[in-house]
């Protein structure tokens, strides 16, 4: 549902919950919250009268009773371009702009269904996440367009390989083109053979140091693909603004991310759904073993995080095999809960801390902000299947004429 800015709206809530930015917490059950021009005019308990501003203006009753109001789900780390089913189908699709188009429908369609009204795209070669940003409302999508990367290193679907003389140019390029941040590839991917090994960091300090300056000069923040703990290392001392994946971290690495103030996004999904597929780890015990022993760490990693103050967001790298868009997210917060996590810093993590990340000033449910939350039933501060379970979503309006 999208709320039109000129009308009045009345909505009854069998339960709000809210995250204030340490927790997430849940209202007094059956209040009532009031939206106009888009934003969240009051919220009221029983018995409780709030007058709107503009009382001439249309007015809309909805009736929510026995549903609970959520912020919306946030996937801070999805590839658009790609299914999670088969990426050399994907990658041939790229060339059928109807079936690519038929593919992201889907693809957006189901993300929708899980709860999540915003994403954050890894880039791709062609740009796809940028043209299917200019052409649908919902999910809300943030771009870098593609990625950057070293020529002839890990990456090549990506985004092409840049060479450091070239960077202001293909900076300006991106800005130029829209470009709602800038992903970087510091090093390669985790290895599902060999317990611990990633592919080699592709920059030095400086150059890395360099893409960031560059980036915050555009007002662009920086995505950072840093698959070990000493990409995750040079990523802190280059001034990322996120870190992607991070597996193999160390505590040291936890703490430089605290006192940065940088969040982590731990993407476990992506590894453990190798354990589904048999050509990676579903047949082969070593395999299997080393994936295991990936995630295990992993888990632990994040069960360490919010003690240290590390901020978490949950990216899911939905696109990568096995990672379904939408679906991985539910799967993703699901190993959040094995690492130990909390329901409350899980939603915090899935909601504020998501918007935070995207630069959307979504995740708290208080007067003044954007009326933008989903409805689920039952409460997920006890139980986070609701979540699964999408009733409605509610968007500010849009008065672009994208398609749905």
């Amino acid at each position: 549902m999208y709320f039109e800015k000129d009308k009045n709206y009345k909505i009854h809530a069998g339960r709000i919950i809210n995250c204030d930015g340490f927790f997430a917490a849940g209202r007094a059950p059956g209040s009532t919250l009031y939206v106009a021009e888009n934003r969240i005019a009051a919220i009221t308990h029983r018995n409780e009268v709030y007058r709107f501003s503009r009382p001439d203006r249309t007015a809309v009753e909805v009736d929510l009773a026995g549903l609970t109001i959520v912020p919306p789900l946030i996937d801070c780390h999805v590839h658009l371009a790609l299914d999670g089913i088969d990426f050399t189908a994907a990658l041939k699709r790229w060339d059928n702009q109807a079936e690519l188009d038929r593919s992201i429908q889907e693809q957006l369609r189901d993300t929708l269904d899980c709860g999540i009204l915003a994403v954050r795209d890894g880039g791709d070669r062609r740009g796809i996440a940028r043209q299917a940003k200019s052409r649908y409302n919902a999910p809300l999508i943030k771009s870098p367009v593609h990625a950057l990367r070293k020529p002839k290193t890990y990456g090549a679907f990506l985004g092409q390989g840049t060479k450091q003389q070239e960077l202001e140019n293909v900076l300006d390029h991106l800005a130029t083109l829209g470009a709602d941040h800038v992903k970087v590839i510091v090093s390669g991917v985790v290895s599902f053979k060999e317990y611990g090994q990633v592919g080699p960091v592709q920059y030095t300090y400086e150059e890395l140091a360099q893409i960031v300056h560059g980036a915050h000069h555009r007002g662009l923040k920086v995505m950072a693909h840093a698959s070990s703990d000493e990409a995750v290392s040079l990523s802190i001392a280059a001034g990322v603004d996120t870190v992607e994946h991070g597996y193999f971290l160390s505590d040291d690495s936890l703490a430089g991310l605290a006192e940065k103030r940088i969040p982590w996004l731990p993407t476990v999904i992506p590894v453990a759904a190798q354990l589904r597929n048999p050509t990676t780890g579903g047949s082969d015990r070593h395999n299997r073993y080393v994936i295991e022993k990936t995630v295990e760490r992993q888990l632990a990693m994040i069960n360490k995080a919010p003690g240290l103050g590390v901020v978490l967001g949950v990216g899911t790298d939905a696109g990568a095999g096995g990672v379904r868009h939408g679906y991985g997210f539910h799967q993703e917060l699901e190993l959040y809960k094995n690492a130990g996590l909390s329901n409350s810093q899980i939603l915090q993590s899935a909601t504020l801390n998501g918007a935070n990340i995207l630069n959307l000033d979504w995740g708290r449910i208080e007067p003044g902000y954007p009326a933008a939350f989903i409805a689920v039933a039952g409460n997920p501060l006890d139980n986070l299947a609701p979540l699964k379970h999408l009733k409605y979503a509610f968007l500010p309006g849009d008065s672009t004429s994208k398609q749905q």
